[in-house]
């Protein structure tokens, strides 16, 4: 009799162990894809073409100088290190050509560092926070507080949604306004959109002095996706 109540009691509490560890199971919140949209796994490339027009500032504000550019970069996650604060780091390097039938040539060492709240790349020496987490409506950060530029206040413009760039179609992509200025005598506007598990997908930037309303200086850089995979 008393090894039968031994059994009951065990077989109970297994029972309880059971249902207690489902229960559990049921309640856990599914990951959020935030921090897919900033991939650090080596060996990850996006190559993009890329159309930038540069108003000179040699022709007396006349807008006679204006120099157009097209070509293709491609950017790739290479090895880790860990920085002085120890957080690990990755080393991005951007190549570049200016027509598909060329070699591509490495023109630029990058770096990029992601935690459970932000995404930082740094570009010829200026860092740069590109994202912030957790992802929302409400999420506003300076984009170059590790920096000495002047505050840009960058927010979603949207994010988990669908998008296509150029010809390719992404399942779920977010878009960030770095800096929408836009008076009469400058535009300034700065556009990052991002695919989960890809990355980088579209940049926009404008950086344009006006004279009586009408651009006469500056830089207008755009920059689409052509391409990814991992190697």
């Amino acid at each position: 009799m008393f090894r039968i109540n031994q059994r009951l009691c065990y077989i109970s509490l297994l029972f309880l162990a059971v249902f207690t560890v489902s229960c559990k199971k049921e309640t856990v919140a599914p990951q959020t894809p935030s921090m897919n949209y900033f991939p650090t796994e080596k060996g990850r490339y996006v190559d993009y073409e890329v159309d930038s027009v540069y108003h000179a500032e040699n022709d007396n504000n006349n807008d006679d100088s204006v120099y157009s550019y097209h070509f293709f970069v491609r950017d790739v996650i290479d090895s880790s290190y860990s920085d002085l604060q120890g957080r690990i780091n990755q080393i991005v390097l951007r190549y570049r050509r200016n027509d598909t039938l060329q070699n591509w040539a490495l023109s630029n060492v990058w770096s990029q560092y992601l935690s459970s709240s932000s995404a930082y790349r740094t570009e010829d020496n200026v860092t740069y926070h590109k994202l912030s987490f957790p992802i929302s409506e409400t999420i506003t950060w300076n984009v170059n507080d590790a920096n000495t530029l002047s505050e840009e206040d960058a927010f979603y413009e949207y994010f988990h949604e669908s998008d296509v760039i150029n010809g390719n179609s992404f399942d779920s992509t977010l878009s960030v306004i770095q800096i929408d200025e836009n008076n009469y005598v400058e535009t300034i506007y700065g556009n990052e959109k991002y695919a989960s598990g890809i990355g980088l997908i579209y940049k926009e930037r404008k950086d344009l002095g006006k004279k009586n309303g009408i651009v006469v200086k500056g830089l207008d850089y755009k920059m689409r996706v052509v391409g990814y995979g991992r190697f």
